[in-house]
C-alpha cells in the first residue's frame, strides 16, 4: 500500500487550465461530497502548476503538509477521495510521486451521472440538493415549429484553400476539440439502429456526436456492442448526451478491461514502406502506448494521448509517428501533452501534413538528430530508410495479429 513520506517527493501536472465554471462545479457540486480538505489540496495543487506548461516544480511532502496546516493522514484521506471521485491519478516511483490532476465533469455530466449524482442526493437531501442543482440550470427554448434556415460557410463566402497556409502564433483561447482525422470505424446506423428508441435523438445526428464516438471506437478499438453499451450506460433518460462524460466513460471501461483487441488494418505482413505508412494510419495509438511505453506509466498516458488526438485536427497517421518518434528516443517514457504539441508544432512548420512526411521526414533517425536540416513540402530532402520504425511495427503487426 502506498503510504506518503513527509520528506518524499511530488510533483503536478495537468492538461489545461480550469474556467470559471468548472472551478463553480467543484465548489458547488463536489465539494459537499469530497469535503473542504480535499477540495483544498485540489486548488492547492492547481495554484503550484506553472502557467506555461501546468507542470509544477518539485516539492516534499512536508511542504504539503504545512501549507495546508495538516497531519499527514489527513493529507491521505483527502488525496484518496479525489482519487476515488476520479479528480486524481497518483503515480508512486520510489520516494517520488506524480500527481496527476484532472479536469471536473460539466454540470450535467455531474448531475446526471448515475454514481455521482445520486451520492450527492444522498449526502445533502432533496430539499439541498433542489436548491444547489438549480444553479446550473438553464432554459429550455422551445424550438418546435420553426425551420432553420442558418446558411452554411460555403454559402456565403468564396473560399479558395492554400495548403500553404499555417500560423503557429500562440493566442489566447482553448483548443479547437475537432481532434485528429480519423476514418470511420463502424456502420453508424448500424449503431444507431442498435440504441432503444428512447435515445435516438437529433443529437446523435450532429458531426461532433458522430466523429467522437468514431474516434472512441478507433482509439479503445471497441466492438460495436461495446459502444452500444457505452453510450446506453451514459446518455441520460431524455436522450440527451455528453460527450466528455462519454468519453470519460469509455476510457474507464478500457482502463477496467485493458483487453487487447485486433488492429483496424489488414493483417498481411509488413514488407516495406509502404505497408508500413498504410499500418500507421490505421493501427490504434493505444496499441503503441501497451507496445512500447513504460508499464508503470500506460494508464496516465492514456489520458495524454486522448487529449492529443481531441485537440489536433490532423492525420492519425502523424499522431502515431508522433508517439513511436517520442517513445523511442524517451526510452519509454510520454511526456506533457504541452511537450508532445511543440513537437507537432515543429512538424507542421517544417510542413509536415501527412503520415508519408512523417514516416520519410522525421522517423528516420538522422534527420531526428540533425535539428537544422532545411526542409519544405516542396523540397523533401532524401531520408534514409527508417529501418527502427519497420522494425517496430512489424513486431506491433505480430503481436496484435497472435492475439
Amino acid at each position: 500500500m502506498y503510504k506518503v513520506k513527509a520528506k518524499s517527493t511530488f510533483n503536478i501536472i495537468s492538461q489545461s487550465a480550469l474556467s470559471s465554471d468548472e472551478w463553480k462545479v467543484l465548489g458547488i457540486l463536489y465539494q459537499p461530497i469530497i469535503g473542504v480538505l480535499s477540495f483544498s489540496l485540489y486548488h492547492t495543487f492547481y495554484h503550484l502548476l506553472n502557467t506555461k506548461n501546468y507542470q509544477s516544480e518539485t516539492f516534499t511532502h512536508q511542504f504539503l503538509l504545512d501549507v495546508l496546516n495538516v497531519k499527514i493522514d489527513k493529507l491521505k484521506e483527502a488525496r484518496e477521495k479525489l482519487e476515488a471521485i476520479n479528480l486524481l491519478n497518483t503515480f508512486v516511483q520510489g520516494e517520488h510521486t506524480i500527481y496527476q490532476l484532472k479536469s471536473p465533469l460539466s454540470p450535467r455530466g455531474f448531475i446526471q451521472d448515475t454514481i455521482l449524482g445520486q451520492f450527492l442526493l444522498t449526502e445533502m437531501g432533496k430539499k439541498l440538493y433542489d436548491q444547489v442543482t438549480n444553479l446550473f440550470k438553464v432554459e429550455k427554448i422551445e424550438l418546435t415549429g420553426y425551420k432553420e434556415v442558418t446558411r452554411n460557410f460555403d454559402d456565403v463566402f468564396n473560399f479558395i484553400d492554400s495548403n500553404h497556409f499555417y500560423d503557429s502564433d500562440v493566442y489566447l483561447g482553448k483548443k479547437s476539440n475537432l481532434g485528429a482525422r480519423i476514418k470511420d470505424q463502424i456502420n453508424y446506423e448500424a449503431f444507431v439502429e442498435k440504441l432503444p428508441d428512447r435515445v435516438k435523438k437529433p443529437i446523435l445526428m450532429s458531426r461532433q456526436t458522430v466523429d467522437t464516438i468514431q474516434k472512441l471506437v478507433f482509439v479503445y478499438q471497441f466492438s460495436l456492442d461495446e459502444i452500444v453499451d457505452i453510450y446506453i450506460k451514459t446518455v441520460s433518460p431524455n436522450g440527451d448526451i455528453d460527450l466528455g462524460n462519454l468519453s470519460f466513460k469509455a476510457q474507464t471501461y478500457y482502463q477496467d478491461k485493458k483487453k487487447v483487441l485486433p488492429v483496424v488494418s489488414e493483417t498481411k505482413q509488413l514488407n516495406g514502406k509502404e505497408s508500413s505508412i498504410n499500418y500507421l494510419k490505421t493501427v490504434s495509438p493505444m496499441q503503441i502506448l501497451e507496445k512500447y511505453a513504460k508499464d508503470d506509466y500506460q494508464l496516465m498516458y492514456t489520458d495524454t494521448v486522448m487529449s492529443l488526438i481531441e485537440r489536433n485536427q490532423v492525420e492519425i497517421g502523424i499522431i502515431n509517428a508522433l508517439l513511436l518518434h517520442i517513445l523511442k528516443f524517451k526510452d519509454g517514457h510520454l511526456p506533457h501533452i504541452t511537450y508532445l504539441e511543440k513537437v507537432l508544432e515543429t512538424w507542421l512548420k517544417k510542413g509536415i501534413r501527412t503520415t508519408e512526411d512523417a514516416y520519410h521526414q522525421v522517423l528516420d533517425k538522422s534527420s531526428y538528430e540533425n535539428k537544422t536540416a532545411n526542409y519544405t513540402a516542396k523540397t523533401k530532402p532524401k531520408a534514409k530508410n527508417p529501418e527502427w520504425v519497420d522494425q517496430y511495427l512489424d513486431e506491433l503487426n505480430a503481436e496484435f495479429e497472435d492475439k
